[in-house]
């Protein structure tokens, strides 16, 4: 819309010398050639008055009217529109403040910046993936800001807030803030972007449920996951990515190597299920394996 609110104005620049050039050529008897003519319509259009070069017939003042209205216009609007495009991004930035819009596409978008939303943001960061954050705190947003975190200041329930995000064009939202609010904004991302993959945090197990049928695709219970997790490296076992059974890595008969990790399945159904899509089984236990370590410090 910038942008080409600046052509607009250019153009507007470009017609006013063309007019000018062209009518006082042809209206005013002191104008020897177009050369002239062109000199007199700068001097006219930003009102300089050297005084050297006069209208002085009644069709060249009417020309002049028009190109000092005219070029006073269309270079008011072009220097807004420099502005808005050039600096106000460099101001934004000495400012400090945060994406009103962002124009990221196959994004992760992380609801909360607390210890787990940090943390995730952290993870996202090291593997190369786009994030964006969403968080109301004003003063967590401004540290943000300082650490050069994107971030958008709103509440995540709302739908203004997610389209901000571009949460139609989403690869994942991660939900970490408290149950009730979750299930908001699970319900309300889903409505704008029902293809979106929905991971969601929650406290009360009871609460897993809820954000099921808000329309979560996985649901981590930090404290179930976190004593499976625990209970898993003192038996020196190891988990299914994709169903979550425990497994004996010495004993494991199905086992499948991927980006130099080894995985280990509990059946045909699971290894064709991580077979085709890797990536999603992966992310989604990198995200229980964070959450883990943040709630129960494990390595």
């Amino acid at each position: 819309m910038k942008s080409r609110r600046l052509l607009y104005s250019l153009y507007g620049l470009c017609a006013v010398l063309i007019i000018g050039t062209v009518g006082f050529t042809l209206s005013e008897p002191t104008v020897d050639n177009p050369l002239e003519a062109l000199y007199f319509t700068i001097v006219t259009m930003t009102t300089v008055g050297y005084g050297d070069i006069v209208p002085t017939t009644a069709a060249s003042r009417v020309i002049a009217s028009i190109v000092m209205l005219g070029g006073i216009g269309a270079g008011i609007i072009a220097l807004q529109s420099i502005f808005d495009t050039v600096v106000s991004k460099s101001v934004r930035e000495e400012l400090g403040l945060p994406e009103r819009r962002t124009k990221m596409k196959d994004h992760y978008i992380i609801c909360g910046f607390g210890n787990v939303g940090r943390q995730i943001a952290e993870q996202l960061s090291e593997n190369g993936e786009k994030f964006i954050v969403i968080e109301k705190n004003k003063e967590k947003v401004a540290a943000m800001v300082e650490e050069g975190i994107p971030v958008i200041e709103g509440d995540a329930i709302y739908e203004e807030v997610l389209k901000r995000a571009n949460v139609e064009n989403a690869k994942s939202l991660l939900a970490t803030m408290t149950d009730m609010t979750n299930v908001m904004v699970v319900l309300t991302a889903k409505m704008l972007n029902p293809n979106l993959h929905v991971v969601s945090e929650v406290e009360d197990y009871r609460n897993a449920a809820k954000l099921k049928k808000a329309g979560a695709d996985e649901v981590v219970h930090c404290h179930e996951m976190g004593a499976r997790v625990m209970v898993c490296k003192a038996r020196r076992l190891v988990l299914d990515p994709v169903c979550g059974s425990e497994i004996d890595p010495t004993r494991a008969v199905l086992s499948y190597n991927y980006d130099n990790e080894t995985y280990y399945f509990c059946s045909e159904e699971c290894l064709e299920a991580f077979k085709k899509n890797p990536v999603r089984f992966i992310e989604l236990q990198r995200t229980l394996d964070t959450t883990c370590k943040i709630k129960f410090g494990l390595d």
